[in-house]
C-alpha cells in the first residue's frame, strides 16, 4: 500500500469587505491541505473555501504538490486534513499604514 499524500499548498488572500477581519488584517497566506478525493482542482476547491470565509484568493504563493505526512509543514495539520478532508490555516499580517504598503485593500 503507497503512503497517504494530501494535496498541500500555499494560497495569498485578502479580506473582503464583510470579512470581520477586513479592519486587522491587510493580508494572509492560507496553507491548505486537500485531499486529493475533495476535489479535481484542489486550488479552485481552496479559493471557494476561503472566499466561503468572506476573503478572496489573489495568488497562488505555492503550487499545490502531493505530500506524505513526513514532508508536511504541520503534521498535526496534515493528520486533521486526513479526518475531515481539508484544513486551512491562515497566517495574517496587519494593515501597513505607508502609502507605499502592498497590504492596503
Amino acid at each position: 500500500m503507497s503512503p497517504t499524500t494530501l494535496w498541500v499548498f500555499t494560497l495569498e488572500a485578502r479580506p473582503l469587505p464583510d470579512s470581520p477581519d477586513f479592519d486587522v488584517a491587510g493580508g494572509a497566506f492560507v496553507v491548505c491541505y486537500v485531499t486529493p478525493s475533495m476535489a479535481d482542482d484542489p486550488v479552485q476547491h481552496a479559493a471557494a473555501y476561503v472566499r466561503a470565509q468572506d476573503w478572496q484568493a489573489i495568488a497562488v504563493e505555492d503550487e499545490p504538490e502531493r505530500v506524505e505526512r513526513d514532508d508536511a509543514p504541520d503534521p498535526d495539520h496534515f493528520d486533521q486534513a486526513l479526518a475531515d478532508g481539508e484544513v486551512y490555516v491562515f497566517h495574517q499580517w496587519p494593515i501597513e499604514d505607508s502609502a507605499e504598503s502592498e497590504t492596503r485593500h
